[in-house]
C-alpha cells in the first residue's frame, strides 16, 4: 500500500509543479543540471507584451533575458508572483510589474548555485 501511495504521489507532485502545457512563454534554453531543465516564473500579469520592453540599456527584451539567459519559462495570469526553481523550490516574489519582477528574479537566481554562472555569463554579454 505504501508503494502504491508513493507511486501515485511522486508523479502528482512532478506534474503539478511543472505544468509545461500551460506555460505561455517557454524557456528558450534548457539546462542539463536538473531533472526539470528550466525555471518557471508564475506571474499575475496577463499580457505578455509587458515583457517585450527592453531590459535596461540593452536591445534584449525582458522575456528574452529571462527565457534565454536564465532558463525561465513564463506562466501568465497566475494567482501570485512566484519563481519555481529547477529543483522545485518555490520563491514568492514581491514585485508587481514586469521590469521589477525581472530584476527580482535575476537577483534571486544570481544567488543560486547554478544561477551564479548564468548571471556571470549574462553580465559578460552586457
Amino acid at each position: 500500500m505504501k508503494i502504491f501511495f508513493l507511486l501515485f504521489l511522486i508523479p502528482y507532485f512532478i506534474f503539478t509543479q511543472y505544468p509545461s502545457d500551460s506555460l505561455d512563454l517557454l524557456a528558450l534554453r534548457e539546462s542539463d543540471n536538473f531533472s526539470k531543465p528550466y525555471r518557471i516564473l508564475k506571474t499575475t500579469l496577463r499580457d505578455e507584451s509587458l515583457f517585450k520592453i527592453n531590459y535596461g540599456e540593452t536591445k534584449m527584451t525582458l522575456d528574452y533575458v529571462l527565457r534565454y539567459h536564465f532558463y525561465t519559462a513564463i506562466d501568465l495570469n497566475a494567482k501570485k508572483n512566484q519563481l519555481i526553481s529547477m529543483d522545485g523550490t518555490t520563491f514568492d516574489l514581491s514585485s508587481k510589474n514586469a521590469k521589477e519582477i525581472t530584476d527580482e528574479l535575476i537577483l534571486l537566481v544570481s544567488k543560486m548555485y547554478f544561477g551564479k554562472k548564468e548571471f556571470k555569463n549574462f553580465k559578460k554579454v552586457n
